[in-house]
């Protein structure tokens, strides 16, 4: 009779310990899934997804002064999603177009290029823009004069160029001048006083 009521209760056991397993996968999974959603979100979730930024330095005052907070919230997200600094995307962005305030066609009207053949607030030639545009929220062409695309863009050529191993090197690889890379660090140090480059420029 023992042996009887034993069986029973063990395999009353292993079904509770398997119900704790699935349960702990469950809401796991379920974590990842938010997580997911909320960096894959679209339009204006991806300026209200900027809590996927929040392990980065909060920008310094100078930052939060100079830098309007749609593209302080797409800088910071780019340089999430691709693993950089966000003050060097800022720095690019500030240097480039002015975060979108130059008032040069190539940097706010569609289709309109600079004599070098250069457009929107990244400032991409159309054929490294073929190459390395990408759409901010994975959906849909990618435009570059449009924010959010051309910030990405850049973070995702940056990336390929060496940073975050070496920023300076990539910061060159996007404009080919030291004075440029010097002018991005120093708009980068001054956003995020923290800010250091991993190697200096070459002599």
């Amino acid at each position: 009779m023992s042996g009887r009521i034993a069986l029973p209760a063990a395999l009353l056991g292993a079904l509770l310990a398997g119900l704790v397993v699935i349960g702990a996968c469950a809401l796991l999974l379920l974590f990842n899934f938010a997580r997911a959603t909320e960096n894959l979100a679209v339009g204006g979730g991806i300026i209200a997804g900027i809590g996927t930024a929040s392990a980065a330095p909060a920008p310094a005052a100078a930052g939060q002064a100079d830098i309007p907070p749609l593209y302080l919230a797409l800088y910071r997200q780019a340089g999430a999603r691709f693993g950089l600094d966000w003050a060097v995307l800022a720095g690019i962005g500030r240097v480039e177009c002015d975060h979108g305030r130059d008032p040069a066609p190539s940097c706010t009207v569609e289709g309109q290029l600079n004599p070098a053949g250069a457009g929107g607030p990244a400032q991409f030639l159309v054929s490294t823009w073929r190459r390395y545009g990408i759409s901010a929220t994975g959906q849909g062409t990618p435009d570059m004069w449009q924010p959010a695309d051309a910030i990405f863009s850049m973070a995702n050529y940056l990336r390929a160029a060496g940073a975050p191993g070496d920023y300076q090197q990539a910061i060159y690889a996007y404009n080919h001048a030291w004075w440029y890379v010097a002018e991005v660090i120093a708009w980068a140090r001054r956003y995020r006083a923290e800010f250091a480059p991993t190697r200096g420029p070459a002599p």
